[in-house]
C-alpha cells in the first residue's frame, strides 16, 4: 500500500487494530532498538498516516500518559477508542516494570490517554479483542500471556479458564470465568484472536506451562452481554518484582538512613561524640540497603541499564555513596579544642562533606523520578513527595539558624539556649584565636 505523511518507525511488538466498519488503523508503542511512546493513526480512505499522539516530546516519567513499551495486547473499542494493556517497559533506553499491569484507554479525537483501574495480573504477550456487541454495549476480553519472569517474586497467575473483560465506558476490569462447555485451552502466549459474528477464534501460541508451541484453535462463544452474566473471579491480590523491592530499599537507604544521618553529622556534630556514632550507624546502614537494592535495580532492568536518566544519576550516586566509606577511613584526626584545622584535615572535610551532599541531593531526585518510573499509584508518590517536602523544611529550618542573627531571634521565640548554637570547626578556631589575642592584649 502506497501512504502519504510519516510513517511509524519500523518496529515490533506494537498493538493497534481496526474497528469494523472504521477507515482508521491504529498502530501505538513498540520496540527497535529503543522502546517507543507514540500512537499514529492510517486513514485508509486517504492511505495518509497522522501521528495522534507525542511528536517526540514525551518522557519516562510522565503518569499521565502509558510509558514506553513493546510486548503489549490492544484492541479498538470503536474508531476513536483504542485499549492497550500490560508488555514490558524496562530496557530500550528505559526502565519500569516487565512485565507490567497498566492499562490505558486512547481517545483519537482528543489525542488523550487515561490510565484504567488495575486487576489482572502484569503480563507480556496477551491477547486482546473486542466481543461481539449487543445494542451497541462493548466489552474488551483479555487473555493469556506471560506471568512470569527473572523480574517477578510473586504472582497470582490467571488460571486457564479465565479471561479478563473490560467495560470500555465504565472503565472498570472484571475476571471472568468460561467454563460452561467443560473445556478450555491450555494457558498460553502470544496467541492470535479474532472477533466473528458469535464470538472470538483463538489461534496457536505458545504453552507457557511447556514452552511447547500450539496450532489448535479454538471457539470462545458469547457476547458483551454473556460476558457480564459469567461467573465473575477476584481481581489479582498479589504481586510483586524485584523493581519493588529495589525502590523500597533505595527508599530505606538514600531516602531515610542516609539523609537523617547527613542531617545530624551536619547539625550536631559540635557536641560530644553520640551524633558521631549516630551517623556512622545510618550511614553504614543506608549503604547496605542501598547497594543490595542498587543490585536488583540492575536486575530488574532487561538491558540498557544506564541509558536513561534514573539510571544514570543512580550509578552516580552510588559510585559517590560507596566512596564514602573509604574517605572516611582515610580521614586525617580532628583535631583537639584549640588547635589549628591542618590543612589535610580541611581538604578532607570540603571532600567528604560536599561528596556526601551531593549523593544525597541526587539521590532524593532520582527517587523522585523512580516513583513515576515504577508505575506508583498517585498515593504512593504524593505521599513521597511530601516526606520530600518535609525533609527539605527541615533542613531548610536548621540550616538558618546557623545564622547568628536568625539564632538570636529564634531562641527569643523558642525555648532554646544561645550557648547550645552548632558553630563549625572553623568558628571554634576563631574563638580561640580571639581569646589568645585578648589574653595577650591584657598582659
Amino acid at each position: 500500500v502506497s501512504t502519504t505523511g510519516t510513517p511509524p518507525s519500523t518496529r515490533y511488538g506494537a498493538a493497534g487494530g481496526v474497528y469494523p466498519g472504521s477507515t482508521l488503523l491504529y498502530v501505538s508503542l513498540g520496540f527497535a532498538g529503543e522502546r517507543f511512546f507514540d500512537t499514529f493513526v492510517l486513514d485508509t480512505s486517504s492511505n495518509q498516516w497522522s501521528t495522534r499522539f507525542c511528536e517526540g516530546n514525551c518522557h519516562p516519567y510522565a503518569p499521565t500518559y502509558p510509558h514506553a513499551r513493546c510486548l503489549h495486547s490492544g484492541s479498538v473499542v470503536d474508531a476513536d477508542r483504542l485499549v492497550i494493556y500490560g508488555g514490558c517497559l524496562s530496557g530500550g533506553e528505559t526502565g519500569g516494570p516487565c512485565p507490567s499491569g497498566d492499562s490505558w484507554i486512547f481517545r483519537n479525537s482528543e489525542q488523550e490517554w487515561t490510565r484504567l483501574p488495575d486487576c489482572a495480573s502484569p503480563r507480556t504477550y496477551s491477547s486482546m479483542a473486542l466481543l461481539p456487541e449487543v445494542n451497541g454495549q462493548k466489552r474488551i476480553v483479555l487473555y493469556g500471556g506471560i506471568e512470569k519472569n527473572r523480574q517477578v517474586i510473586q504472582t497470582t497467575a490467571s488460571p486457564a479458564d479465565t479471561v479478563v473483560v473490560l467495560d470500555p465506558d465504565s472503565m472498570t476490569w472484571t475476571t471472568r470465568i468460561t467454563t460452561a462447555s467443560g473445556s478450555f485451552p491450555a494457558k498460553r502466549a502470544s496467541a492470535a484472536m479474532a472477533l466473528s459474528s458469535s464470538g472470538l477464534y483463538l489461534f496457536g501460541g505458545i504453552d507457557t506451562e511447556t514452552n511447547a508451541l500450539q496450532n489448535d484453535i479454538w471457539f470462545l462463544a458469547g457476547n458483551s452481554t454473556s460476558a457480564d452474566q459469567a461467573a465473575a473471579g477476584e481481581c489479582v491480590p498479589i504481586f510483586t518484582n524485584f523493581l519493588l523491592v529495589h525502590g523500597l530499599l533505595m527508599f530505606f537507604g538514600w531516602g531515610v538512613c542516609l539523609v537523617w544521618g547527613t542531617f545530624i553529622a551536619r547539625y550536631f556534630s559540635s557536641s560530644g561524640t553520640t551524633w558521631f556514632l549516630l551517623h556512622r550507624i545510618f550511614q553504614v546502614s543506608g549503604l547496605v540497603l542501598s547497594f543490595i537494592g542498587f543490585v536488583l535495580g540492575i536486575v530488574s532492568v532487561q538491558f540498557d541499564h544506564f541509558k536513561f536518566a534514573h539510571g544514570a544519576i543512580g550509578i552516580i550516586v552510588m559510585l559517590l555513596g560507596i566512596s564514602q566509606p573509604f574517605n572516611a577511613l582515610a580521614r586525617p584526626h580532628r583535631p583537639s579544642e584549640g588547635e589549628k584545622t591542618p590543612l589535610k584535615r580541611r581538604i578532607w572535610e570540603l571532600f567528604h562533606h560536599n561528596i556526601g551532599r551531593v549523593a544525597v541531593a541526587l539521590a532524593l531526585i532520582n527517587i523522585s523520578l523512580g516513583v513515576f518510573l515504577a508505575l506508583a499509584h498517585t498515593a504512593v508518590w504524593a505521599l513521597w513527595f511530601v516526606y520530600l517536602i518535609v525533609v527539605i523544611l527541615v533542613f531548610v529550618f536548621f540550616e538558618l539558624l546557623k545564622i547568628p542573627v536568625v539564632h538570636e531571634k529564634m531562641a527569643a521565640i523558642l525555648p532554646m539556649k544561645t550557648k547550645e548554637y552548632p558553630v563549625s570547626n572553623e568558628q571554634k578556631m576563631e574563638n580561640v584565636a580571639k581569646t589568645d589575642d585578648s589574653q595577650q592584649g591584657e598582659k
